[in-house]
């Protein structure tokens, strides 16, 4: 490791996240400070059938502005096991059950600042209901269905930005090249 930790301070604490100052000493013994935000960590879920797939469009604060997303949610500290960590955020957010839930990747979303993990799944075989939102946002947000194809243009033009969405998407059309490859 080229970095050495001299010890950390909690700055803030807000309503799930915590604000750390970490102290490290370099390879070549100079002293350095970094802030990090962490984060409980949280599960993405990629609805697909066939070939549509479900995504939602929500108010996000940080960015003022509505985004188009797989649904996501934080991890709770009582979730042991991510896929139904996942299967609730479905449930929540589009108002689905799966029956499958397959994992697709871990990732670190913005490791310069936080130290937030998002485990992402895919979810198939799904069986609709009433969404039960949690938080203002969910409440105001909308569900939207469309060709996976188009989801994928939609990366490319700049509609969707989310990162955690376009790998969603971009890993499960890779898996389905894949397997028309092995079909070949």
């Amino acid at each position: 490791m080229s970095f050495r930790l001299l010890g950390h301070r909690r700055l803030a604490t807000g309503v799930f996240l915590h604000l750390d100052r970490r102290y490290l000493l370099d390879r070549s013994g100079r002293a350095v400070a970094r802030d990090v935000i962490r984060h409980p960590g949280g599960v993405a879920v990629l609805p697909i059938d066939g070939d549509r797939v479900w995504l939602i469009s929500q108010w996000r604060t940080a960015v003022d502005e509505q985004v188009l997303e797989v649904p996501a949610g934080k991890l709770d500290p009582s979730d042991r096991h991510l896929p139904t960590a996942a299967a609730r955020e479905l449930a929540e957010e589009v108002g689905a059950t799966a029956e499958e839930m397959i994992f697709l990747t871990s990732m670190f979303p913005s490791p310069g600042y936080t130290d937030e993990v998002i485990h992402i799944y895919a979810a198939r075989g799904l069986t609709f209901s009433q969404r039960a939102p949690d938080g203002a946002e969910e409440h105001e947000a909308h569900v939207v269905s469309l060709p996976l194809s188009e989801a994928l243009r939609s990366i490319e033009t700049g509609e969707i930005r989310d990162s955690k969405t376009q790998i969603a998407l971009l890993m499960w059309a890779a898996r389905g090249s894949e397997q028309k490859g092995r079909e070949t």
